[in-house]
């Protein structure tokens, strides 16, 4: 089975495999999005936890200088954070 459209003065067939290739790319396309995504919410779910760890009575915490709020964090998780935590640092400090 065939799909035939028309553009201008051309007509392009695009046969059944061609179509199946062309979703099988979509879908692994939308895999790795939602794969990411999840990585970022982790991260952000770990980021909620460090920083619910902190007395925001008692200690200022840095939101406009990555270096130091990632080294609060640091302190506060005992090692270093992983990529998708300090990528969500990142993304703190220009908010």
């Amino acid at each position: 089975m065939s799909l035939t459209v028309r553009h201008g003065d051309f007509i392009f067939v695009k046969n059944k495999t061609m179509i199946q290739e062309i979703l099988t790319d979509i879908e692994m396309d939308v895999k790795y999005k939602i794969y990411t995504e999840q990585k970022n919410l982790i991260a952000v779910k770990n980021l909620k936890e460090l920083l619910n760890q902190i007395d925001h009575e008692v200690e200022v915490v840095p939101l406009e200088d990555k270096e130091k709020l990632s080294g609060l964090l640091v302190s506060l998780k005992g090692r270093a954070l992983s990529d998708d935590e300090f990528r969500m640092v990142e993304r703190i400090a220009k908010s």
